[in-house]
């Protein structure tokens, strides 16, 4: 059904005037006419009574009049909760993060950014890296922050926010924990407590002790940093970890040795290439004026 008929029938019933409603509806008084005998065609009834110029609505009318008031209020309030819902979909950032995120300036850029747009609302949700271009391809997310080593999409954008090294963490007693840098082939005898294949880290180890010309021996592998950690610590093996994820956890117990041979890692910020939300736009922008500012500091 016309929502336009259904109008042009409700103001029609209160004018009682074919030129009034016209005006009313800018539009001509042939056209109301034509539109009120298409919706009384469409019901099957005769809405109004006509006699020379006046008109009066007829039984069948006053049964169609509320009906047709509930159906354009009903319209109405749907067209507002769509628009409502538009509005703050516009001012919202979904956006998908590697766990370790506040290890990273990323985090400070994403709080000064809300702090300076408290408008806008940012919905983070950590995933593990192997999940996360998934999602966001698929639509669940809108951003990604996530850890690159061989970057090469076309559908894809980025900011590079940092880059990031593997290091040895070992315990404190080790014989190399004293080390100013070592070889990562050093460490082949010990047992090596590893984040997993979901976390994006695991393929990049294995490949830097096969540079090495060994098969590291693993003790452990998962997704906890703060479990693998304590291991370290409880002299259980030794970890390869990113360099700025080890040196958020502060204790005695063990040594960061920096390696010889690394393999080169980035951190960005990554979304589709096309349109997006305003929010969406806005934090972008923000990101890429205000990345060299912190840069400096």
């Amino acid at each position: 059904m016309d929502l336009q008929k259904l109008k042009i029938f409700v103001d029609l019933s209160k004018t009682l005037n074919y030129t009034d409603t016209a005006e009313n509806l800018f539009t001509t008084q042939g056209n109301i006419s034509k539109q009120v005998m298409a919706l009384e065609k469409e019901l099957g009834v005769s809405l109004f009574k006509r006699a020379h110029r006046k008109i009066e609505m007829t039984q069948q009318g006053e049964i169609v009049l509320p009906y047709a008031k509930k159906i354009l209020l009903d319209y109405n309030e749907l067209s507002n909760k769509l628009n409502d819902f538009q509005a703050a979909k516009n001012l919202t950032i979904e956006m998908h993060t590697i766990p370790t995120m506040p290890s990273y300036q990323s985090f400070t850029l994403i709080t000064q950014f809300l702090q300076k747009h408290p408008e806008v609302h940012m919905q983070l949700r950590e995933e593990e890296s192997y999940n996360l271009f998934t999602s966001l391809k698929s639509g669940k997310c809108e951003i990604i922050f996530a850890r690159t080593f061989d970057f090469d999409d076309s559908d894809l954008e980025r900011i590079i926010t940092e880059e990031d090294k593997f290091v040895a963490v070992l315990p404190k007693k080790h014989p190399l924990a004293k080390s100013e840098k070592l070889t990562i082939s050093q460490l082949k005898n010990d047992p090596f407590l590893i984040l997993g294949k979901s976390t994006n880290l695991y393929d990049p180890v294995i490949k830097l002790c096969r540079q090495a010309h060994f098969t590291p021996r693993i003790a452990y592998e998962g997704t906890r940093v703060d479990l693998i950690m304590q291991m370290v610590q409880n002299n259980m093996g030794i970890s390869i970890m990113m360099q700025k994820t080890a040196q958020n956890f502060d204790s005695e117990e063990f040594s960061i040795v920096p390696l010889t041979t690394n393999i080169a890692n980035e951190l960005c910020f990554i979304r589709v290439k096309g349109e997006h939300s305003s929010a969406n736009n806005l934090f972008w922008k923000y990101i890429q004026t205000n990345l060299k500012v912190l840069q400096a500091k």
